[in-house]
């Protein structure tokens, strides 16, 4: 089969990065999370398992009666800010995808920097076939060779 080139096929779930940090907002401020959605395919691909009880957090508002505390469902996760693509050692299916696949792209939290993914895959990744990472601004940065 040829290497493609473009999406794998699946929807996208929800998944915590194994690296990264997360910190509760302060008052104003967004906080940093590790959630992001990834193509279902693609997790089971590089070991991310889908997260089963999505967060919450704690609302208060004013009413009429004064003011009332509600739970709401905090269930983003990033998936159109910034993501890297990982290079695998050879190209292989992933998922149901017709084809096979040399990079794939993952998304990276608020609370995820490109150090991080690259500490953690340089350590990690290698029984995964990943060789290397293309940051957001194009730079290829490679550990291994090629098979």
């Amino acid at each position: 089969m040829a290497t493609r080139k473009g999406p794998t096929k699946g929807g996208r779930v929800l998944v915590k990065l194994p690296f990264g940090r997360t910190v509760a907002s302060a008052k104003g401020k967004p906080g940093k999370s590790q959630l992001v959605r990834v193509k279902e395919n693609v997790a089971k691909e590089l070991g991310l398992k889908p997260i089963t009880t999505l967060p919450t957090q704690s609302v208060t508002s004013k009413t009429a009666k004064g003011s009332a505390t509600f739970k709401r469902v905090n269930a983003q996760g990033s998936y159109r800010r910034i993501s890297i693509t990982l290079i695998f050692s050879k190209a292989k299916t992933v998922g149901k995808s017709p084809g096979t696949y040399k990079t794939v792209a993952l998304p990276l939290g608020s609370g995820c920097t490109v150090t991080d993914a690259i500490l953690y895959f340089q350590k990690n990744g290698k029984s995964k076939g990943i060789v290397g990472i293309r940051t957001p601004a194009g730079q290829t940065i490679r550990w291994d060779t090629s098979d």
